[in-house]
């Protein structure tokens, strides 16, 4: 089965249950929502780097908890690229040294007599939101360090973004925590390294960083270290997902883990459910002011 069945989400957990429509679509699922998850990211990053990015020489770690089929870890990718560029342009304006072709002057006709025109009635001018500013990230910053977990949608997201995906459940971070990155081979870590005296084949070699990468996802999933003890991840972004949680026992349960093993969680959601309640280990922030709030003023990136 390919495709999201039904443009309803609404529908589709209606007909086949939140569980079974996910094994179904598990393989080639998309999220719809794709450019307002992108801008949200965009907005939020350009936000959390401003204020709160600190240089490290391991890189930011991100965990894409439910993590579909990448629309987060796409959009990470594009901002820190986005940024990159707007930082070589910086550098580009800025130094001297940079040779710059001449620009040919456009050749200037006499000025002509001025003419008395009739009056226009003004046309009410339509404001539009100012483009956004990306900041600007050195060449030599670390790449993103991103830990997707996703129970269902392993396949599409390894299919989209190239990299793997834990197989872990709302349930399986709220009692066992977040994977352990000491037992994450991330991108940058897992190219073939040569072997003297040892030739093997281009798929020989393909095989055995696919079984190695396999090998530590199923290791990061079933991690017995005491969660604590574990690197702390700077952001843990869900989207289009935590609403699925329906009790609040067990959404509790899982905000309660994730307060102790991130400094960041960044919920997207096409309404305003769940409800975060005080004393479940967060607090409302208002990006735009940066500070913490009461209730639920401000607690939006981009609100529809």
């Amino acid at each position: 089965m390919s495709g999201n069945l039904s443009k309803s989400m609404r529908e589709n957990y209606g007909t086949h249950g939140v569980d079974e429509y996910y094994k179904i679509v598990g393989s080639s699922y998309r999220n719809p929502h794709f450019p307002g998850i992108k801008l949200c990211m965009n907005i939020f990053m350009s936000k959390w780097w401003q204020h709160e990015h600190e240089p490290s020489d391991k890189g930011v770690l991100i965990c894409d908890l439910a993590c579909g089929s990448g629309e987060v870890t796409i959009a990470l990718q594009e901002w820190r690229s986005a940024c990159q560029i707007q930082s070589q342009r910086t550098m580009s304006a800025f130094n001297p040294s940079i040779h710059r072709p001449a620009v040919p002057r456009p050749v200037v006709s006499p000025p002509r007599l001025a003419v008395a025109r009739p009056a226009v009635s003004p046309t009410p001018t339509v404001s539009r939101a100012q483009p956004l500013t990306f900041p600007c990230i050195s060449p030599t910053e670390p790449s993103f360090r991103i830990v997707a977990t996703d129970p269902y949608t392993s396949d599409a997201y390894h299919t989209r973004t190239g990299l793997q995906c834990i197989a872990m459940s709302f349930h399986d971070v709220a009692v066992k925590g977040l994977p352990d990155v000491s037992k994450v081979l991330f991108e940058t870590e897992s190219e073939p390294k040569e072997d003297q005296g040892r030739t093997e084949t281009a798929n020989e070699a393909k095989e055995e960083v696919i079984e190695s990468k396999a090998n530590h996802v199923e290791a990061a999933a079933e991690d017995d270290s005491h969660p604590e003890d574990r690197e702390t991840y700077d952001l843990v972004i869900c989207s289009f997902a935590l609403h699925l949680l329906t009790t609040p026992g067990s959404l509790y349960e899982l905000l309660s883990t994730l307060s102790y093993g991130a400094r960041w969680l960044v919920v997207l959601e096409p309404h305003k459910k769940p409800e975060i309640k005080d004393g479940w280990g967060w607090m409302l922030w208002d990006i735009t002011s940066w500070k913490g709030v009461q209730g639920r003023e401000g607690g939006f990136v981009k609100e529809r």
